[in-house]
């Protein structure tokens, strides 16, 4: 397929990039985006090429993307519905489908674009009543009112089309592709929809320039492999059994990334669920107690996992890698995850010969400019050679020591991008490393614009940067609050 390009970080912005790989991500925690390097990495120390991929926690797809473009075949898994429409809708296709019902594709989204505003459940239920009077005692704030509006009139022509058959599963799973990545993008959210932001965008504002933004779908890019790819919706402790069946032979690589904390994903995307399946959650319009965020309640029940239990993860996680078949298995994981390092390496050894890829990374945070103790990780993906011999305990403590040590280096008082490395969701302004916090005093950090040299933004939020479709400066219009509103 030819060379894939990885991480940029003013060219892969989901919002403004026709690459393939990075168009219409959906902010994701654990989105492997920006580490893609360090997992190209892995793939080529496999020496498997155009061969069967299977990314068995698939979340945003930008792996299974990866992948696809690489020149695998791809299966490509996830438990939460609208992971599965983003996986039909970008990596099964391999072309745009043509809505031959419906007048072609271009047809449908300017019809989706234009359609007029309606008062549905997520007006109702997700929206304030009033986008410039907002009662943060009994208003959600999800999303703008006007947002709101568009996409309860999408969602249901959507619907509409489902009932009267004139669109296929894969058109529809096209045009969730798109419709997902856009609710995301205009939510009065930091990545995440178990809270809201009290007031648009956050104590800054620096937000507002896409959640004020008017909410438009575009089709999603598409590339084609040439190869019969799959998605699938399933439990993946289950789907491993009968991985050789769906593939007609054992993968050649199985790729892992697992949940590494509590956070469940049926709880923090369940609005994309909810846009997804359409079947409006039975919670009162406005707030009361224990609604505050409207989150679905079958999470619990249905997708709750075990890797969000650090009792129960590494149990999980020994049985999935017992009943793998596979040539190689690639595990990303993190040095914060719920199941300990040494468990972990453990485990993969005992499955075959390991090699790792690691390099530290940028910890996720609510907003790039509130403080974290320690800002930084180590990411790291293991590569199991299942027809090596097993690891020696040796080999697995050296790894780990490695690893250990890596993670041991990161100052807990450094509030910065590690050397070489820059990215969007980060201000380029300078920190000073404290390294006696009883003899220096804290300086508060200066945030400025690499554009334009301004305060009070940055690179991607540049006013200049803007769109001018979506250029509507509202910080001298809209108050700016300081407050996250969780559950």
């Amino acid at each position: 397929m030819g060379k894939v390009k990885l991480h940029h970080p003013k060219k892969t912005a989901a919002r403004d990039t026709d690459e393939y790989v990075f168009s219409q991500l959906i902010p994701y925690i654990g989105n492997k985006r920006k580490l893609l390097d360090i997992i190209n990495n892995a793939i080529e120390k496999t020496g498997v090429k155009n061969g069967t991929f299977v990314d068995l926690f698939s979340g945003s797809t930008v792996v299974a993307r990866f992948a696809k473009q690489l020149g695998f075949r791809v299966l490509s898994n996830d438990w939460e519905p609208y992971s599965e429409q983003i996986a039909i809708g970008t990596v099964v296709l391999n072309e745009v489908p043509s809505f031959s019902k419906l007048g072609g594709c271009e047809n449908v989204f300017k019809m989706l674009n234009n359609a007029t505003p309606i008062e549905g459940y997520v007006t109702k239920h997700l929206c304030p009543s009033d986008d410039e009077n907002i009662d943060h005692e009994v208003d959600r704030l999800f999303y703008m009112r006007k947002n709101g509006m568009k996409i309860d009139a999408m969602r249901e022509l959507i619907a509409e089309w489902e009932n009267q058959n004139k669109i296929t599963k894969k058109e529809f799973a096209y045009i969730m592709a798109a419709f997902v990545y856009s609710a995301s993008y205009v939510s009065n959210t930091s990545g995440v929809f178990k809270g809201f932001h009290r007031g648009w965008g956050g104590s800054n504002g620096t937000a507002q320039y896409r959640i004020c933004s008017d909410i438009e779908l575009n089709p999603p890019q598409i590339i084609n492999n040439g190869k019969e790819n799959i998605s699938t919706r399933r439990d993946a402790g289950k789907l491993v059994h009968s991985l050789c069946d769906e593939l007609d032979g054992i993968p050649d690589i199985v790729y892992l990334d697992p949940p590494y904390n509590q956070h469940p994903y049926g709880s923090n995307y369940h609005v994309l669920n909810t846009i997804t399946l359409w079947d409006s959650p039975d919670f009162p319009e406005k707030i009361t107690e224990g609604t505050k965020s409207a989150i679905r309640v079958d999470w619990r029940t249905e997708r709750k996992s075990a890797y969000n239990s650090k009792r129960k993860a590494a149990e999980e996680f020994q049985e999935l890698i017992d009943n793998i078949s596979a040539k190689y298995i690639l595990t990303s994981y993190s040095t914060e995850g719920n199941i300990p390092l040494e468990t972990m390496m453990g485990i993969l050894g005992s499955k075959g010969s390991m090699q790792i890829e690691k390099r530290e990374y940028v910890r996720y945070r609510v907003s790039p400019t509130r403080p974290s103790k320690k800002p930084r990780n180590v990411e790291f993906v293991v590569i199991t050679d299942t027809s090596g011999s097993p690891a020696s305990k040796k080999e697995i403590d050296n790894i780990v020591a490695d690893i250990r040590r890596i993670d041991s280096e990161i100052p807990e008082t450094q509030d910065s991008l590690p050397k070489g490395q820059t990215t969007i969701d980060m201000y380029p302004g300078e920190v000073k490393n404290v390294s006696d916090k009883s003899k220096t005093k804290k300086k508060s950090r200066v945030y400025k614009c690499s554009i334009c040299g301004l305060s009070g933004h940055n690179s991607r939020t540049c006013p200049s940067s803007w769109n001018s479709k979506e250029a509507v400066p509202l910080q001298s219009k809209m108050p700016h609050y300081g407050e996250f509103i969780g559950e």
